[in-house]
């Protein structure tokens, strides 16, 4: 079983291609990250390659074939879309790619590596998600090390550069668990969770076994659904014939709707909420789900 390797603070795996490893150990120098002392906004994100074009095949009818878009490596993580409808999909996520990352590198310091790994201990009870107490608590930490791991270190420079190394061990982790899958198989990827058609669970019990023997306190959640449709890398639906559903489309999706109605983003905790507003939302996502249900329905028949 070949090793996980490190490079000037980061890990790679014998998947990594070499020119992104070079491209990650360039982004790493101070000289390049572009977050010098002295400016304060925040600078656009750096992309570490261009968008590497796989394939493209534009259908000739709805619903038959799909235009492979691109695989993306960026400053904040690997995104992957094939434009497309599919049926009998996995959705599988990583759990806290970030600070699972800088744990493993050693960058978290005694407080943070402790909260870490309390939050661990509460996800490996089976029980938590019923109890409230343990819910509120492991979303406390996680906002917590999620904060952290965006300003690790004493500087600007220090604190992005750390973090690149923590985002791009993890982005080198994920693309070879889309290799394990097999790219063609990748229907969608953001950064710590992807979409895969072909799943089995015999094969993702040796995905587990395969990685989280390489990385401690490793963690996935899956879920399988029997409809999907990907309009690009952020924008999904996920669907069941029994009506459960996850919905990432900002036409109809409940965010998306709210924003529209109210002008504000759900997510802006500085502003007032509108209760009407979200009800009218949910209202609307409901409907468009119930659509597209019965869209699929009647293609599958």
């Amino acid at each position: 079983m070949s090793k996980v390797k490190k490079k000037n603070g980061v890990m790679y795996w014998p998947s990594t291609p070499r020119f992104l490893l070079m491209a990650e150990q360039l982004h790493l120098t101070p000289e390049f990250n572009q977050r010098p002392e002295d400016v304060d906004e925040e600078p656009e994100r750096i992309k570490l390659l261009p968008p590497q074009f796989l394939s493209s095949l534009v259908a000739t009818e709805p619903y038959e074939g799909y235009q492979k878009e691109r695989l993306n490596f960026t400053g904040n993580g690997i995104y992957q879309y094939v434009k497309c409808t599919a049926h009998n999909v996995a959705q599988i996520d990583v759990h806290s790619l970030l600070p699972t990352m800088a744990y493993q590198l050693g960058l978290l310091d005694e407080q943070h590596e402790k909260m870490f790994l309390e939050k661990k201990e509460i996800e490996a009870d089976p029980n938590y998600p019923t109890n409230k107490r343990l819910v509120a608590k492991r979303k406390r930490l996680k906002h917590e090390l999620n904060k952290y791991c965006s300003t690790i270190g004493k500087t600007k420079t220090e604190h992005s550069i750390n973090r690149f190394k923590a985002m791009y061990s993890g982005m080198n982790m994920v693309f070879d668990m889309l290799n394990y899958w097999g790219l063609s198989n990748v229907i969608n990827c953001v950064n710590d969770g992807f979409i895969v058609t072909n799943y089995s669970d015999e094969k993702f019990e040796q995905f587990k076994e395969k990685y989280c023997k390489k990385i401690k306190y490793l963690t996935f959640s899956v879920k399988q659904y029997d409809f999907c449709l990907v309009k690009n890398d952020l924008e999904y639906l996920l669907l069941n014939k029994n009506g459960d559903y996850k919905c990432r489309n900002h036409e109809f999706d409940k965010k998306g709707v709210y924003r529209k109605l109210t002008g504000r983003s759900l997510n802006d905790e500085t502003v007032s909420f509108d209760g009407k507003a979200m009800l009218e939302a949910e209202n609307i996502e409901k409907e468009a789900i119930t659509v597209c249900k019965n869209l699929f329905l009647k293609t599958t028949n």
